[in-house]
């Protein structure tokens, strides 16, 4: 038994890191929902894909270029771009359809770009594409130094808040149950004719076949007269569109545009694709191996936040080391599969193949240790408080909570605090039901008066948003300097709950940002 399992293994080798990929991810989530009930919920699965579908949108288009040999640092600064672009463009009163068209060319063209110059003028992928995530992270700084929130379009309100429910799971005519949203569909299909694309078109076997072996398949591409550079321009092209369109998303998502989003997204992308079982040096890996390496990174997050103790950083010590074993795995597979060609498979194999266990089994068990610590053990403190610092010039202040609890005494039904960002500002409101708002700052104190009903609007959307339920909790991490922490205070029906989060933290509930929205639309703005 053992030695056919073993020959099955010899034989289908370039499938064990999407099979371990798969595995391990189902098995992560088995385990938690065994140490917490709360995840035996399906909508807490189906907001994996809800929270991370920009990721896995972006993660498709980086496959096709890690396959070429190639790297694409610049999808972070992409996506920054598109948020801040797009909101602009929606805050002058543009048309949503046209602004999503022209987010998508623009992300196209910046790809092409940078495929040029790593194609036709032999510019190592690294430099071209950091010179672009830098050019798209200034641009954004450009259009804006604060963040741009969108508010009263329909198109993007549409596009944000339908629920698509899952049969089986929710009850169509009480609109309740599981569900996704509409950018999970357009990632999934996305995923679907990028998989097609890969394996049922001569442009995709040209991408395998550029890919690998240190560079020589590229030279044996050329020689068979496969249009290389076309292929690599053509695959950082559609790289490019994917980054834009993971902007719109991630800007629906948020329903703001701001130029630090998304920071340090082209690493988690590329963890994701590499622990999807995608070789890093190219031509082996399967797209579909990559909506695997998502989940991976989404259910380490959720892991996190049920845990309660831990700060959203361990997320990324988790990351780091699981791609650290992944391309551990990877290596010795490669060698293995080298040994077995060379003729003196027989002497060389056996010297690598030691040091290559000692490798995987040290990160296996750093692993362990963390998965250990991390659901056992409240190492690292709990979550980052509001009083660490954002950056050297701007100190947060923390949570305004008796200022919060003397409005809300006063018969405040909403509290709404924005903390941080370039200004440094600590501004804090109180909405009442009369439609009565102040605003204090600090230093001065400003009032505005809506109607009644809008308030009213406000509060009904908010509860709607789940504010009352578990769905509905606090995330944090340290700021960046250009970021928001935003406490939301809402007392409505005998119910009262405070809720905290960080300007873009995709971490958040998705809902949790729609309500920030909403509430940025009736308070005032102070001169």
């Amino acid at each position: 038994m053992g030695k056919k399992i073993s020959t099955l293994l010899s034989r289908n080798q370039r499938f064990i890191p999407v099979v371990a990929t798969a595995a391990l991810a189902f098995i992560a989530y088995g385990v938690g929902a065994v140490l917490y009930p709360g995840m035996r919920n399906p909508q807490v699965f189906f907001n994996i894909f809800r929270n991370n579908s920009y990721l896995l949108i972006s993660a498709i288009g980086m496959t096709l270029v890690i396959l070429t040999g190639g790297i694409d640092l610049s999808v972070s600064g992409v996506m920054a771009l598109t948020t801040v672009a797009a909101a602009a463009l929606l805050r002058d009163g543009w048309n949503a359809w046209v602004v999503i068209l022209l987010m998508l060319l623009m992300g196209m063209a910046l790809g092409a770009v940078m495929g040029s110059f790593i194609a036709y003028l032999k510019v190592q992928p690294f430099i071209a594409t950091l010179a672009g995530m830098w050019f798209a992270r200034g641009m954004c700084f450009f259009i804006s130094d604060d963040a741009i929130a969108i508010s009263n379009n329909r198109i993007y309100t549409i596009l944000g808040q339908t629920k698509l429910l899952i049969p089986g799971l929710s009850d169509p005519e009480a609109q309740t149950g599981a569900y996704i949203s509409i950018f999970v569909v357009v990632a999934m299909l996305l995923l679907v004719a990028v998989m097609y694309i890969s394996h049922y078109t001569r442009f995709g076997r040209t991408v395998y076949a550029i890919g690998g072996n240190e560079g020589r398949n590229e030279k044996s591409a050329r020689l068979m007269g496969l249009p290389v550079s076309t292929t690599k321009v053509l695959v950082y092209t559609l790289n490019g569109f994917c980054s834009a369109l993971a902007g719109i998303a991630l800007s629906i998502f948020v329903l703001s545009g701001h130029g630090l989003y998304a920071n340090g997204a082209e690493l988690d992308v590329i963890a994701a694709v590499v622990m999807g079982g995608t070789m890093l040096t190219g031509g082996e890996g399967y797209v579909f191996g990559t909506l695997f390496g998502v989940l991976i990174f989404g259910i380490t997050q959720t892991l996190i936040q049920f845990n309660g103790n831990l700060s959203s950083w361990w997320t990324r010590i988790v990351i780091g080391m699981l791609t650290l074993l992944f391309i551990g795995v990877q290596s010795a597979l490669a060698t293995r599969k080298g040994g077995h060609r060379a003729r003196t498979a027989h002497s060389v194999a056996p010297r690598r193949r030691p040091l290559a266990l000692v490798g995987i089994g040290a990160a296996l068990i750093l692993i362990v240790i963390v998965v250990a610590s991390l659901l056992r053990t409240p190492l690292g403190g709990g979550p980052i408080s509001g009083t660490s610092t954002s950056s050297a010039a701007c100190q947060l202040q923390p949570y305004r909570r008796d200022t919060a609890g003397t409005f809300v005494a006063d018969g405040a039904v909403i509290t709404y605090e924005r903390n941080g960002g370039p200004n440094c500002v600590d501004e804090i409101y109180a909405i009442y039901s009369d439609g009565r708002i102040v605003g204090d700052n600090g230093v001065t104190t400003i009032e505005h008066r809506v109607s009644p009903e809008e308030v009213d609007t406000l509060l009904s959307g908010i509860v709607g948003y789940g504010w009352f339920t578990d769905e509905m909790y606090d995330t944090w991490h340290t700021p960046c300097g250009q970021c928001y922490g935003y406490y939301v205070t809402v007392s409505f029906d005998g119910q009262e709950k405070t809720v905290k989060g960080v300007d873009g933290g995709t971490d958040a509930p998705a809902d949790y940002w729609q309500v920030v929205s909403l509430v940025k639309t009736i308070v005032p703005r102070f001169p």
